[in-house]
C-alpha cells in the first residue's frame, strides 16, 4: 500500500472511529442530539483525510483535483447512462423482480420532505467519502497496481470503515444486525460497489464527481424503493455481475489509460 493511501487511510480512520466508537460505546443514538452529532461529525473523516493530502500536495494537483471534484464537463455522454445504471439499476431491478414474485415489500414514505431529506443525506455523504476513497486513495494505488487490485483493496477498506455503525443505534447498520447474512452482504457489496464506482471516475476521465453522484443516488435509489428480502437479493446479484463483468471487460484495468 502506497505511502500516501496509509496516511488518508489513518487520518480517515483515526477521526471517524474515535467519534463513532464514542457514540457506541456511551449508547448514543442517531435520533438523539449528542448521537447525531457524532455520526454527521464522524462521517467527515474521510473529507478531512482527503484534503489533508491534497493541501499538502502540488499546485497543479490541487487545482485539477478540485476541477475533478465539481465540473461535470469531464463526464462524455455515455458515462451519464453508466452512472445511472450503476446507482439506480440495482435497487430499480429489484423492485421490479420483487414485484413480478409478489414478494411483500416495505414501502419508504414519499412525501416532499422524505424524499428531500433522503436526497440531501446521500448528496452529504457521497460528498463527505468519494474524494477521499475513489479520489486520493485510488490516485495513490491505482499507480502501484492494477486499478481492479485498488480497487478491491480501497473497497475492503471502506467497508471495515462503516463497523462501528453496526453498534450505533438508529444506524442503518444496526438495523442490519451486526453478524446477519444481510450484515456481511452489505459489506461485500461495499466492496463491489467501489470498484463500479473507479471505473466510473476513471472512465470519465479522472471525474470524482461522478463518484460522489453515484454513491448518492445508490442511497437515494436505495431509500426509495420497496425493499423486501427477494429485492435486496436481487440487487446484490445484479452488483455482483455488474462488477464481476466490469473487471473481464477491463481486464482490471479499469478504464485507466494509465494501467499496466
Amino acid at each position: 500500500m502506497p505511502p500516501a493511501a496509509r496516511a488518508y487511510f489513518g487520518i480517515a480512520f483515526a477521526w471517524t472511529w474515535t467519534l463513532w466508537w464514542t457514540a457506541a460505546a456511551t449508547g448514543r443514538s442517531v435520533a438523539e442530539p449528542v448521537g447525531a452529532m457524532l455520526y454527521m461529525a464522524g462521517g467527515l473523516g474521510p473529507l478531512l483525510g482527503a484534503a489533508w493530502l491534497v493541501l499538502r500536495s502540488d499546485r497543479g494537483y490541487r487545482r485539477d483535483f478540485l476541477r475533478r471534484v465539481w465540473d461535470p464537463r469531464r463526464i462524455a455522454a455515455p458515462w451519464w447512462w453508466a452512472l445511472v445504471a450503476v446507482a439506480a439499476g440495482p435497487a430499480v431491478l429489484g423492485a421490479t423482480v420483487a414485484a413480478v414474485a409478489g414478494a411483500a415489500a416495505a414501502l419508504p414514505a414519499y412525501g416532499v420532505g422524505a424524499v428531500g431529506g433522503a436526497i440531501a443525506v446521500a448528496l452529504l455523504a457521497g460528498f463527505a467519502e468519494e474524494p477521499g476513497w475513489r479520489g486520493v486513495a485510488a490516485d495513490a494505488w491505482q499507480r502501484r497496481t492494477l486499478p481492479a487490485e485498488a480497487a478491491i483493496g480501497i473497497g475492503a477498506i471502506w467497508a471495515l470503515w462503516h463497523l462501528p455503525l453496526a453498534f450505533i443505534d438508529g444506524s442503518y447498520y444496526h438495523a442490519l444486525g451486526f453478524g446477519s447474512l444481510a450484515f456481511w452482504l452489505t459489506l461485500l457489496a461495499l466492496v463491489e460497489l467501489g470498484v463500479l464506482y473507479l471505473w466510473l471516475a476513471n472512465g470519465s476521465g479522472g471525474s470524482i464527481l461522478i463518484a460522489i453522484l453515484a454513491h448518492a443516488g445508490f442511497n437515494v435509489a436505495a431509500s426509495l424503493a420497496p425493499r423486501s428480502a427477494t429485492g435486496d437479493v436481487t440487487a446484490f446479484v445484479a452488483i455482483t455481475v455488474a462488477t464481476v463483468v466490469v473487471v473481464a471487460a477491463t481486464r482490471g484495468r479499469l478504464r485507466d489509460p494509465a494501467a499496466r
